[in-house]
């Protein structure tokens, strides 16, 4: 019996240790990114990463009635402010990882001209799709490029998403033919899709999207949500994938 004990004893001790699971929150435009990023860190490491999406506002609420989150990658800064703020998030892991790039876009390549302005003053659309400003940054940014040009679509001519991500599918699906996004999502998609129509508002009508990231103070691995967090913030491949997916890098 005794050897039978240690021999079992030996096959637990040699058997792989279990990896190590971060739950992350994450703003919808970042997802895409943040998967690739996961499995660029999987590489090296055995921490993976549970990914959960949706707008920073569900998030934040959430987070703020204990959701077990590990790590908040917000679409602004505020959110992650308030977190520190009322002791949910750590003060010095609070950073901007990216700052976002609103693009209106379409998926047919041939329905929005180079005078963006123009076209969304005019007749070229039946619906255009935003994110809800109250709760979305890029939505936020979209209003005042509208508000800016004094745009108003009209009456049943907007269609309002609760996330950045419910405002991508609205156009991808055609119940809007044209709308604002994160340029990221357009890139994402455009990977396996043919490319469609864009125009870049320019970035000095809207507020920076200063997306920052906090680590939680419940994380139930401070050690691997901050190594991770570190790596993200500094690693050159990191940075690269983060610019490639169409953020400009922080140098706030």
């Amino acid at each position: 019996m005794k050897r039978l004990i240690f021999i079992l004893c030996l096959a637990l001790l040699h058997l792989p240790a279990a990896a190590t699971e971060l739950r992350v929150a994450v703003a919808a435009n970042f997802t895409a990114t943040l998967e690739r990023l996961a499995q660029a860190y999987a590489q090296q490491s055995d921490v993976r990463l549970a990914i959960i999406s949706g707008s920073s506002g569900k998030h934040y609420a959430q987070i703020v009635q204990g959701a077990p989150f590990d790590l908040f990658f917000s679409a602004d800064d505020q959110r992650t402010a308030d977190l520190v703020g009322s002791g949910h998030a750590v003060a010095d892991s609070r950073h901007a990882y990216a700052d976002g790039i609103l693009v209106l876009w379409s998926p047919d390549p041939d329905l929005i001209p180079a005078d963006g302005v123009a076209f969304l003053k005019g007749d070229g659309y039946r619906r255009l799709a935003m994110a809800n400003p109250r709760v979305a940054p890029y939505g936020a940014a979209a209003e005042s490029v509208l508000t800016h040009y004094q745009v108003s679509p009209g009456r049943g001519r907007l269609v309002t998403g609760q996330s950045i991500g419910q405002t991508f599918n609205f156009i991808t699906t055609g119940n809007a033919q044209v709308g604002f996004v994160a340029l990221s999502q357009v890139i994402t998609h455009e990977r396996s899709h043919p490319p469609g129509s864009r125009w870049l508002p320019d970035a000095s009508i809207y507020a920076p999207i200063i997306q920052e990231v906090v680590r939680l103070s419940s994380a139930q691995d401070p050690h691997a949500a901050q190594t991770f967090l570190d790596w993200v913030r500094l690693d050159p491949a990191a940075r690269a994938i983060i610019e490639a997916d169409g953020y400009r890098m922080p140098t706030h």
